[in-house]
């Protein structure tokens, strides 16, 4: 296809950003719309063929009623939210545009596409599908494609989990009062590299790593899994030489590895 013209709304920084700057190295035509852009979503959704949604999860779904109804059958209707369940389901409800559900699993600096994975849901349609695919791949990204329920429920783990344990990581070493400048006498390369993602977490974006914890349908699931993997750790060591611990860590070695 040529001349599509792609409107991303939520295009000014972040993962709208990336995507507005790789799809006008190939050569489309692309308009951003922000706070402060003249361009609005409505006026995106009115006149683009594409449209994308890259707004923080918490306004996502309001943006998708807005613009959905707006547009037409010859459209295409996508978002880059970090969940996909919710957001497909409104997109296809709220409108008769194809749908396509994306999320790039990268934040927006990267500077080399190989080995960087982007996951696709298809939500109606084949043609436009078909467009964003291609332009992945031959772009030199990996191409995962999913149901949005496989989505959710993988990136619980790698995502809401994942993160969760940083934020609880960093919340236990706050309760003991040590101060930073003294922990950091004695730290190890490792443990370095865990605070400098302990203090992204809690300090550059809370909100955005609050939302993909809350916002998952089974987070809830997991942190019960949590709490109890912490419970039987604690009660392993009143055995007081580990030997209980090893036991645990060696089950589930056997069943990650």
């Amino acid at each position: 296809m040529k001349n599509v013209r792609v409107g991303i709304i939520g295009g000014t920084n972040g993962m709208g950003r990336w995507l507005a700057d790789l799809l006008q190295s190939l050569k489309c035509i692309v308009c951003v719309t922000g706070r402060k852009t003249a361009m609005t979503a409505s006026d995106a959704a009115r006149s683009c063929d594409v449209v994308v949604v890259s707004v923080p999860i918490t306004a996502t779904a309001g943006v998708i009623a807005e613009i959905g109804p707006l547009m037409n059958k010859k459209q295409l209707l996508m978002d880059l939210t970090s969940l996909k369940k919710e957001p497909v389901a409104l997109m296809l409800a709220s409108s008769e545009a194809e749908v396509v559900g994306c999320h790039p699993l990268f934040g927006p600096l990267i500077v080399d596409a190989s080995g960087h994975n982007v996951v696709l849901c298809r939500g109606r349609g084949e043609i436009w599908y078909d467009w964003i695919k291609n332009i992945f791949v031959k772009s030199g990204y990996t191409l995962l494609e999913s149901t949005p329920e496989q989505h959710d429920r993988m990136v619980a783990i790698v995502q809401a989990l994942n993160h969760f344990n940083t934020i609880a990581l960093g919340m236990v070493i706050a309760e003991t009062g040590m101060p930073m400048a003294e922990i950091a006498k004695y730290s190890t390369p490792i443990f370095r590299n865990k605070m400098e993602l302990v203090k992204k977490v809690l300090m550059e974006t809370p909100d955005l790593f609050a939302d993909i914890i809350s916002g998952n349908p089974h987070t809830q699931e997991l942190v019960s899994i949590y709490e109890r993997v912490v419970r039987n750790m604690r009660i392993s060591l009143e055995d007081g030489n580990g030997r209980q611990l090893k036991n645990l860590m060696e089950l589930a070695a056997k069943k990650l590895f």
